[in-house]
Parts: C-alpha cells; structure tokens; sequence
C-alpha cells in the first residue's frame, strides 16, 4: 500500500508571464547612459558648453557629468517607489495615476525660465529631460501593465 508523505509539498514558484526584474532598472540605466553620451557628444564632439539656469541667486553654470547624473537617476528612482506604491495600494488605477504624474512632473522640469542662459542652452536641456522620459515613462508603463 503507498504511503502519503504527511506534510504538503512546497510550492513551486510558477511564471506568471511578469515583467522581467531587470526591466526597470535597465531603462533607469539607459536613460543615464543615453543622457552622457548625450552631453559628452555635445562637449567633446561640438566643443559646446552647456549652462544650467540661474537659480536661487546662483550664476549660470557649467552642466557637470555628476549633475546629469543625478538629475538622470534620482527623480527615476523616486517615479518608480511611486509606482510600486501605488501598484501596491490602488492595482487597477495605478498605471494611469503614475503615467498622469509622470508625464506632468516631465513637462514641469522642463527648463522655461532661461535665466542667464540662451535659447539653445534651454532647448539642449529640455532635450535630456525629454531623453530620460522617452526611456523610462514606456517601459513603466509597459511593465505596470503586464502587472495587471
């Protein structure tokens, strides 16, 4: 006669057909990749230097590769605790919550006061932010509904 063992089996993780792990991180990376070839381009290749905006009484500067860096990384860090927040809290609004911030936060940060800096400075850096976004704000969204 056969026995049965006494105890349950454990479970075996099973794919569910999830956004791979690496998704989200590999665009915050490659928007930060993207962002350095992008400035790197503009001083190594066109020899231009380009300025941020004065702020809070502070002439306009020199973009830094450290500044890029992190203007690049955190904000797309803080978006994506945001999303795991609301995935967590509110599942079935939260890809339409999270792109509506995205989006407006992206528009926000776009450079509109120039102050002490041209019209091409402003448009080069209107363009990083927008490099960054076209990178991570997709493949955000894309993951956030494959969640669902």
């Amino acid at each position: 006669m056969a026995t049965t063992p006494s105890s349950p089996r454990p479970a075996v993780p099973r794919p569910t057909g999830g956004p791979s792990r690496l998704a989200r991180p590999t665009a915050i990376c490659l928007g930060l990749i993207a962002n350095l070839l992008y400035l790197l381009f503009l001083t190594d290749v066109f020899g231009y230097d380009l300025k941020t905006p004065a702020v809070f009484g502070l002439p306009a500067q020199s973009v830094l590769i450290s500044l890029v860096s992190a203007s690049s990384v955190v904000p797309t860090l803080l978006g994506w605790g945001l999303l795991v927040a609301l995935e967590r809290f509110v599942p079935r609004r939260a890809t339409v919550i999270w792109t509506i911030l995205a989006v407006v936060t992206l528009v926000g940060s776009l450079p509109y006061n120039g102050a002490g800096i041209s019209t091409t400075d402003q448009l080069l850096l209107a363009l990083m932010h927008l490099i960054v976004g076209a990178v991570v704000i997709p493949t955000f969204v894309i993951t956030s509904l494959r969640r669902t």
